[in-house]
C-alpha cells in the first residue's frame, strides 16, 4: 500500500497460528511500533477459539518480501468473527447419528475453534474422540487413517486434498459416504462421494459436483433426505414381498392344478388381470407409504446387502405357501367342491376360486405393507393404498357378474361371495401368527 507523502508498507492477513510468530511489535494508538508480549495475545487467541470464534490476524510489514518468505511483522488487529450455530443443528446431528451415520467435521478452522464447534453439536464425544489437523493427517498412511476412521471426529486446518482423501479411504473400507460442502475446493470430494450435498448458497461449481442441492442450507434437510431415501427403499421391499408372494402362489397353483383335476386353475385373461394388480396397481399403492421415524432408528444398509433378506424371504415362502395350500384345498377338497357345486356348475366353482385367489392377494397386500403386529398402523397416511385396494375389490366383484366367457365367470350369490372373502381373509391371521413367532424367536426387527 502506498500513501501519498508517506512510506510504502505491506499488509498481511491470515490465520493467527501462521502469522503471530512473525510479529515482533504492535502499533499503539499514536502509530508507534512497540514491543509486545506474544504469549498474552496467544492466550487471548486460544480463549476466543475455545468460544468457537473464527479469527483473522492483520499485520504490517515495511516492504514487500519474496512470496515464499514472511518478514518481521507489526501486529495491527485481530478480527473476531462470530458464526452462531443454527438452532436446529444439534437436533439434526442427533437425528443423523441416531440413524447410524458417523459424522466427521472437516474444516479449515483452527484446531481449538473446530473442537469447540464439534463439542457444541456433539460431533466430538467419547465414541468419536480423535481430533487431527490437516498436517497431522498428511503424516498418517492410508492404512493408519482407515484404522482410526471409526473414532475420527474432527479434522482442522484441512486442505482440499484431505477431504477427497478421507472420502476415498471411507469408500475403500466399504462405507457409503456422503459429503457436504459449498466451495470450489469441496468439489472433488463432492464428486467422489456416493452422495454429495451442495449448499444452496455455495458456488456453482460445488452445485454441479454435488448430487443434491440443499436450498435452505439446513443440515436437517440431510436427515430428511435420509428419511425419504429409506422410505423409498422400504416401499420397494414391501412391493417385492407382495409381488413375489403373488407370483409364488400363481406358479404354485398352476403347477398343482393338473394333479388335482383342474387343468387350468387360472385362465390367460384372469392372469392378465392378476398381473395388472401385481405390477401397476400395487406399485401405485406402495409408492404412497408415509415416512416413519422408526426408519431413522435402523442401522445403515451395507453396499453388498441383498434386497431380499431373511424375514422377507420367510414371509414370501411361509405366507405364500399357506395361500397355495388354501387355494389347492379349495380346488381339491370335497367340502369346498360340494358347497360351490364343482360337479354341476364348474364355471361357477372356478369363478369362486378366481375370486378367492384375488382376495388372497388383496389381503396379502395388507400383510406386506407392514412388519408390525398392528396391521393398520399409518394406513390413514397412505390414502392411495386404500383407494387402490377398494378399486381392485370393486373390479373383481364386477368381473364376477359381468366377466362372462372372456374371464370364465358368472354371477355368484352374495352369501357365496361373502364366504369366499372370509376364507381369503384367513391369510391375515396366519401372517400375524408368523410375525409373532418371528419376534419370539428373534427374527423380527
Amino acid at each position: 500500500v502506498k500513501i501519498k507523502g508517506k512510506n510504502t508498507y505491506v499488509l498481511y492477513k491470515g490465520a493467527p497460528d501462521k502469522l503471530l510468530k512473525y510479529c515482533t511489535h504492535y502499533k499503539n494508538i499514536d502509530g508507534k511500533d512497540i514491543e509486545f508480549d506474544r504469549d498474552s495475545i496467544k492466550n487471548k487467541i486460544e480463549s476466543l477459539e475455545k468460544e468457537s470464534k473464527r479469527l483473522c490476524l492483520i499485520a504490517q510489514a515495511s516492504y514487500l518480501h519474496d512470496t515464499d518468505t514472511i518478514p518481521e511483522l507489526t501486529f495491527l488487529a485481530l478480527a473476531v468473527i462470530s458464526d452462531p450455530l443454527r438452532p436446529k443443528v444439534k437436533n439434526a446431528v442427533k437425528e443423523i447419528q441416531g440413524a447410524g451415520v458417523h459424522i466427521v467435521m472437516i474444516t479449515g478452522d483452527a484446531p481449538n475453534t473446530a473442537l469447540a464447534i464439534a463439542k457444541n453439536v456433539n460431533i466430538y464425544n467419547e465414541a468419536h474422540n480423535i481430533v487431527l489437523s490437516g498436517e497431522e493427517l498428511s503424516k498418517l498412511s492410508d492404512a493408519e487413517v482407515k484404522n482410526i476412521l471409526p473414532k475420527l471426529s474432527v479434522i482442522s486446518r484441512a486442505l482440499p486434498g484431505d477431504k477427497r482423501r478421507l472420502v476415498r479411504l471411507a469408500q475403500e473400507i466399504g462405507l457409503v459416504t456422503g459429503m457436504t460442502g459449498d466451495g470450489i475446493n469441496d468439489s472433488p470430494a463432492l464428486k467422489l462421494a456416493d452422495i454429495g450435498f451442495a449448499m444452496g448458497s455455495g458456488t456453482e461449481v460445488a452445485k454441479e459436483a454435488g448430487d443434491v442441492v440443499i436450498l435452505n442450507n439446513d443440515l436437517k434437510s440431510i436427515g430428511k433426505c435420509m428419511l425419504y431415501g429409506r422410505t423409498i427403499f422400504e416401499s420397494i421391499k414391501k412391493f417385492i414381498v407382495f409381488q413375489l408372494t403373488m407370483n409364488f402362489c400363481a406358479v404354485g397353483v398352476s403347477l398343482i392344478g393338473p394333479f388335482i383335476g383342474v387343468d387350468t386353475p387360472v385362465t390367460v385373461m384372469q392372469m392378465l388381470w392378476i398381473n395388472i394388480i401385481m405390477d401397476t396397481l400395487a406399485g401405485l399403492a406402495f409408492a404412497g407409504e408415509a415416512p416413519q421415524k422408526s426408519y431413522m432408528e435402523e442401522k445403515p444398509k451395507s453396499r453388498l446387502e441383498p434386497i431380499i433378506m431373511g424375514e422377507m424371504l420367510g414371509q414370501i415362502l411361509i405366507t405364500g405357501g399357506y395361500t397355495i395350500f388354501l387355494c389347492a384345498s379349495f380346488l381339491k377338497m370335497t367340502a369346498f367342491r360340494d358347497v360351490f357345486h364343482f360337479s354341476s356348475d364348474f364355471v361357477g366353482f372356478m369363478t369362486a376360486f378366481f375370486t378367492l385367489f384375488v382376495f388372497c392377494g388383496i389381503f396379502n397386500a395388507f400383510n406386506a405393507r407392514t412388519s408390525r403386529i398392528r396391521l393398520f398402523v399409518n394406513l390413514g397416511k397412505n390414502k392411495m393404498f386404500l383407494i387402490v385396494m377398494l378399486f381392485v375389490s370393486a373390479v373383481q366383484i364386477a368381473l364376477i357378474f359381468f366377466g362372462g366367457t372372456l374371464f370364465r365367470t358368472h354371477a355368484l350369490s352374495y352369501p357365496a361371495i361373502k364366504e369366499i372373502i372370509l376364507l381369503s381373509f384367513t391369510v391375515i391371521p396366519f401372517d400375524l401368527v408368523r410375525k409373532i413367532l418371528s419376534r419370539v424367536f428373534g427374527a423380527g426387527r
